[in-house]
């Protein structure tokens, strides 16, 4: 008998917010929450992550784009109308003690290694597959 070692198709990538906003980018368009993030396995580079409020899709929730000629990563998610009000309350709710961390588990590609990111030369691109994320209480 054969044992097959099951791999992980999944990697988790940590960001630490350093602020957040809600943004209207237009008047006949919805609110955004837009926060920018520190990747932890990427210190250099910023992250900004914008959230967009839809209905609910299929299993990926959007994509990061990093670039390999530039220290940023744009990151676009769609959350549900109730996953957004989630996020939109604990954002308002005022400035944590510590920091909020969101976990991004992401598709496994080669660029990511144990959740440590390997910048290649070339730009790339992540998909996001759910999220969660730690907001301190106290």
């Amino acid at each position: 008998m054969a044992v097959l070692q099951l791999t992980q198709s999944y990697e988790e990538l940590r960001l630490t917010v350093s602020s957040a906003e809600m943004v209207l980018p237009g008047l006949n368009q919805d609110e955004e929450i837009v926060l920018a993030c520190e990747i932890s396995s990427l210190p250099t580079y910023n992250c900004n992550v914008v959230f967009r409020r839809e209905a609910a899709s299929d299993e990926l929730i959007g994509q990061m784009r990093f670039q390999a000629n530039r220290p940023l990563v744009n990151a676009d998610l769609i959350l549900n109308f109730s996953d957004f009000e989630k996020l939109e309350v604990m954002c308002v709710s005022g400035e944590p003690v510590r920091p909020i961390t969101l976990y991004l588990k992401i598709a496994k590609i080669r660029e990511i290694h144990n959740g440590e990111v390997l910048m290649t030369g070339n730009d790339f691109v992540l998909n996001v597959c759910d999220l969660s994320w730690r907001h301190p209480l106290f």
